[in-house]
């Protein structure tokens, strides 16, 4: 893999109701150029992080907060979640469905490497940069593992969906209906370093009693 640089920008959503429940996150990945003796970003990924244990708590309507994202939220929303709830059914090995509890949902719209740069391992670099520079914890994270098309309107072939779904496969999603998958962020190797550490602290002492004390 070739010597990466990251940017990574998190903003608000521009709309003013969205944007307590909403944060649009861009990342690039970047290498320098020799020939053109400039920085070529070689990689970029859009999505959304969005809070819905903040939205549920204060009435917002999941389904409409969602679609008003985008269409894609909405139809993800009517894949995976059960009910008007921060969670989401997985498909056990055995075909029952489990309830996974979250309080947030981080959406990956749109994941892209430069052709000249695929296959060295970009894709997962800035996958694995989601877990350090958004917030991720107690949230999945989502996609739709569908490659675009090369000409509008031309059916992607099988091979090329298959592909797409392994790789993802490989970073620990799973289908969770339709062209959807997803993964529990707590599998992300920046939460699950913070609970380990979490797990070796000593136990928080009680704080001290206030007041006057008689013996």
């Amino acid at each position: 893999m070739p010597d990466l640089e990251f940017e990574f920008s998190l903003r608000p959503d521009s709309d003013s109701e969205l944007a307590p429940y909403v944060v649009k996150f861009t990342g690039k990945s970047i290498v320098w150029d020799e020939s053109a003796g400039s920085d070529r970003v070689v990689g970029e990924i859009h999505g959304h992080k969005l809070d819905l244990a903040a939205a549920i708590v204060d009435g917002v309507n999941q389904a409409l907060l969602l679609d008003s994202v985008c269409p894609e939220l909405s139809e993800f929303s009517r894949t995976a979640f059960g009910d008007n709830g921060c969670h989401y059914l997985q498909k056990m090995t055995d075909g029952s469905l489990k309830k996974q509890e979250c309080s947030g949902l981080v959406y990956i719209n749109e994941i892209t490497v430069d052709p000249d740069y695929r296959g060295q391992g970009i894709g997962s670099a800035l996958m694995g940069m989601i877990g350090q520079m958004v917030d991720v914890e107690d949230s999945i994270i989502a996609l739709k593992a569908f490659p675009l098309s090369a000409e509008y309107g031309k059916r992607v072939p099988e091979a090329d969906v298959e592909r797409v779904k392994q790789f993802y496969e490989r970073l620990g999603f799973t289908h969770i209906g339709g062209e959807f998958m997803v993964k529990q962020a707590n599998l992300c190797d920046t939460i699950k370093k913070r609970l380990a550490w979490r797990k070796d602290r000593p136990a928080a002492l009680p704080p001290p009693l206030s007041g006057k004390i008689y013996v």
